[in-house]
């Protein structure tokens, strides 16, 4: 009998060392993207793609082997201004992306050439030109802890390619939630009280 009585101590005692090893969901809001640039995106389509994307990060070995928290990302229909889902939801932080710009290849940026820079031009059939539907694009992300509008963490996301606008947001997206995900992971100082 003690035999079977040390065995259940024994077996109870791991059982709670695993479940400490387990870490609870970070509850995370994800607003609607703001979109500051000139080009149409679908601001729900891109958000649902984020919040996919973290979907996808929550398959990942770190977090079914626990040494990671799983990221419970739940929409909201607002951008910018605060939202009482936040409360309702019960959510830790909140997470704000905005498409800074999209930008086709052969359209102006607003920036000075380097001294000395020498502009080397392309002409049809060259095989230095770049496609005509060519872009680039940049989404800017900050997340705050719910409650408290100082912002968290914050970095700014770029990529191009030969793709849809869409797409290529959508792309970025999914970089936006893996460096979310890493920022989570990482320690950071705690907020003012």
């Amino acid at each position: 009998m003690r035999y079977v009585y040390a065995s259940l101590v024994s077996i109870l005692l791991i059982s709670m060392i695993h479940a400490q090893d387990r870490h609870e969901p970070i509850r995370v809001c994800v607003s609607m993207l703001k979109n500051s640039s000139r080009e149409y995106v679908n601001p729900a389509w891109q958000r649902n793609q984020l919040i996919k994307a973290f979907e996808r990060i929550n398959k990942s070995k770190e977090v079914k082997k626990g040494k990671a928290a799983p990221i419970q990302a739940i929409p909201l229909d607002s951008t910018e201004e605060p939202d009482t889902d936040v409360r309702n939801n019960r959510c830790e932080f909140v997470l704000r992306t905005n498409l800074i710009e999209v930008m086709r290849m052969g359209d102006h940026k607003l920036s000075v050439p380097q001294p000395g820079a020498i502009q080397v031009g392309t002409s049809v059939g060259d095989p230095r030109a770049v496609p005509e539907d060519y872009r680039t694009a940049t989404v800017e992300y900050r997340i705050m802890r719910a409650g408290n509008p100082e912002t968290w963490a914050s970095s700014q996301i770029s990529d191009e390619g030969q793709i849809s606008e869409e797409t290529l947001v959508s792309q970025i997206m999914n970089q936006v939630a893996n460096r979310v995900a890493a920022e989570f992971r990482e320690p950071h100082s705690p907020a003012p009280q």
